[in-house]
């Protein structure tokens, strides 16, 4: 292929036979990780997106095959011709295939490229070069834009706060202290990945289901309120509100089998590098007041207490007698007010308070 000419006397570069074996490779149903090979040859250049959207012109696709790879890249691509009916290169009845969003991409399958297989790719590269420099085709097409897959938006908190965002398709998200999610929003699929932290997802009912990624589980909703959250020793809680929801092992094969369902208020824990989740009949705290600051506990160590405040004090408090940390807490706490919780503590075991640089030191009287 690197001695043959394109019109105007431009050779064929190597992106451009890349790109027409990836159209190839692309009509057969590919498996995931072959999605995401081509993904990540899309994401590494303009011009890997530029080459595979000129060999999409004249791919011959039945629209199946087509509408598959437009909805894994969230795109509708042109096309040189029209189901059942042919068109020459450089005329002007090239036309853009649109569909209704669905939930899901079809599975994939991976095709082994052949003799025709490489046949078709040169062949394909020809066309799409003559059809790219045909004077008058398509002349305002933003090709790369159409290959540009949903951008990921972040969101996150700093030490001590507590904020709510509004998401482009309607939903909420409010991020306790010290977190950050990745929400990713397109016509065909709705996705977030939590970093770090605690969220709470209000999630607007729409067709597409809305996917949180915690760690190695994925937690599927298509509507309703849903607590997610990862510590720092990577285990994830998860806290259903409202609505209905699901938890599933990511990268599995058997996904159906992996799929617990939530129930409201009923916490499910599982280790990152281990997805076995685990149902907390009678959880220690009530937390669903927890985007206002307030959390209600059953019982709990006052060293352990006092680390949950800590995590939003711009001023920790500090047990002067490490003995502190072993009584027992009840009640209902405003973490977020550092100073307010620091004297009702201090009230309720009767310490003395010492304000210094370092933080607020609580000690027996």
């Amino acid at each position: 292929m690197s001695d043959e000419e394109w019109p105007a006397g431009r050779a064929s570069s190597s992106t451009d036979l890349e790109a027409a074996t990836w159209c190839f490779r692309l009509k057969e149903t590919p498996t995931e990780a072959l999605l995401a090979e081509f993904q990540s040859w899309i994401d590494a250049s303009k011009t890997n997106a530029e080459a595979f959207a000129n060999a999409m012109l004249v791919a011959p696709m039945k629209p199946a095959e087509r509408e598959r790879i437009e909805q894994f890249l969230g795109q509708s691509l042109p096309a040189l011709y029209r189901s059942g009916s042919k068109a020459r290169a450089g005329s002007s009845s090239a036309t853009i295939h649109t569909f209704p969003a669905k939930n899901h991409a079809t599975p994939l399958k991976p095709a082994g490229p052949s003799r025709k297989g490489r046949r078709w790719a040169t062949g394909a590269i020809a066309a799409a070069a003559m059809v790219a420099l045909t004077v008058g085709l398509l002349p305002n097409l933003p090709l790369p834009s159409l290959l540009s897959p949903a951008r990921a938006e972040t969101y996150a908190t700093g030490h001590g706060d507590i904020q709510r965002f509004t998401l482009p398709d309607g939903s909420l998200v409010t991020l306790d202290t010290d977190s950050r999610v990745e929400v990713a929003i397109d016509r065909s699929r709705r996705h977030a990945r939590l970093r770090q932290g605690r969220a709470r997802f209000v999630v607007a009912a729409d067709p597409r289901p809305f996917t949180i990624q915690a760690g190695n589980g994925d937690v599927v909703a298509a509507e309703g309120a849903i607590d997610v959250g990862v510590d720092g020793n990577a285990h994830v809680e998860l806290r259903l509100r409202s609505g209905s929801a699901s938890v599933k092992a990511r990268n599995t094969k058997d996904t159906q089998s992996e799929r617990v369902p939530l129930t409201i208020d009923r916490p499910v824990l599982y280790a990152e590098g281990d997805f076995a989740p685990r149902v907390v009949a009678a959880p220690t705290a009530d937390t669903r007041d927890w985007p206002s600051g307030w959390v209600e506990y059953r019982t709990i160590p006052l060293g352990e207490l006092i680390r949950e405040a800590n995590r939003y004090a711009k001023r920790p408090i500090i047990l002067d007698d490490p003995k502190l940390a072993n009584l027992t807490a009840s009640g209902r706490f405003q973490l977020t007010e550092t100073d307010r919780f620091a004297s009702r503590i201090a009230e309720l075991f009767r310490l003395r308070i010492s304000r210094r640089a370092d933080g607020i030191h609580l000690r027996p009287q």
